[in-house]
């Protein structure tokens, strides 16, 4: 008998523990080494918690018959499972796709609020005041629509109760694809401004090495795509559905908590620029910016050694251009 739970539970808990990993370092780095906890910070703090949420509920579809044929699970189990898909909670609330929804707002809000900390170029935070803006409103809308994709939600797992409902499959298919396009612009926003800076030899690797990763959660989220749009128009892997969404539900996982560890990169450099200085060949010239604020940009060690920042200047750095 083919069985995926085993997998499941261990490829969620493997995740669940290497965002928990590199969430704590992030915080810890901000609060003691930075001394300084920004919106950023706050906004994938929640992302984090939506995460582990999600993943809790891939583990727990598995005592529900995730993972099994169709034809092995318990009669019994079905409904549960089907519940678990589409709704959970007091009221029979989607809390599923609810939550799903909202991390994906929260990580890509912190991806946002980092940038804005980062930037003291106008017209580039003024696009990145459009993305937020567009991002949360999408975010409400999407979680809004989960709720009632059909009226009442108990319709979604019963069709013979009375009442109404929305094309839940174009409805998830669209959720999925502007999610992408928000993660592709978002991934490449930041370019530009970073291949203009003189970056070192190793952080330049670094920094491709980041965006690399970047690129693996682009793919995760193609592949969620095209495993939705295979499913959605193949009958008989509908009719299968606790075996067939094994894998649209592991690559949200993946891509969820990819995104997550991926935005806490960006602090390790303090840790590893306190701890490992070696490791990155740079040292920073303090700019004061138009805006009042200030960035750090890299130079090499060959060039001379003026303004040169210690510890102290790079946290005032941090603490001046956070917003």
């Amino acid at each position: 008998m083919d069985d995926k739970r085993a997998s499941i539970i261990g490829f969620n808990i493997t995740w669940m523990a290497i965002s928990l990993s590199a969430i704590s370092i992030r915080l810890l780095t901000r609060h003691f080494l930075i001394e300084r906890v920004g919106v950023d910070d706050i906004l994938i703090t929640i992302g984090f918690f939506l995460a582990q949420a999600c993943s809790s509920l891939g583990i727990w579809m598995t005592k529900y018959g995730l993972g099994l044929h169709i034809q092995y699970v318990k009669l019994a189990s079905v409904p549960m499972f089907t519940k678990i898909m589409a709704s959970i909670g007091v009221g029979h609330l989607p809390i599923l796709h609810l939550v799903y929804n909202l991390c994906h707002m929260f990580i890509k809000l912190s991806y946002l609020a980092l940038y804005l900390r980062l930037t003291p170029h106008t017209r580039f935070r003024v696009i990145l005041y459009i993305l937020m803006v567009s991002v949360s409103v999408l975010g409400i809308i999407n979680a809004s629509i989960s709720v009632v994709v059909c009226i009442p939600f108990t319709k979604v797992w019963n069709p013979e109760v009375a009442g109404r409902c929305i094309n839940a499959n174009a409805f998830y298919i669209a959720t999925s694809t502007l999610n992408m396009v928000f993660d592709l612009a978002i991934f490449i926003l930041p370019i530009p401004i970073v291949w203009e800076m003189q970056l070192p030899k190793r952080q330049r690797l670094a920094v491709e090495g980041v965006f690399g990763v970047g690129l693996i959660v682009l793919i995760a989220s193609i592949l969620r795509l095209y495993n939705l749009i295979s499913l959605f128009n193949n009958p008989s892997r509908m009719k299968d559905s606790t075996w067939s969404t094994a894998g649209s539900l592991n690559l949200s996982t993946l891509e969820i908590h990819l995104a997550l560890v991926l935005s806490c990169l960006a602090t390790f450099k303090a840790l590893v620029q306190k701890y490992f200085p070696h490791l990155l060949g740079s040292s920073h010239l303090t700019i004061v910016t138009p805006t009042g604020g200030s960035a750090l940009h890299s130079h090499s060690r060959n060039e001379p050694n003026f303004n040169t920042a210690s510890r102290e200047n790079i946290i005032r750095d941090d603490k001046n251009g956070s917003q």
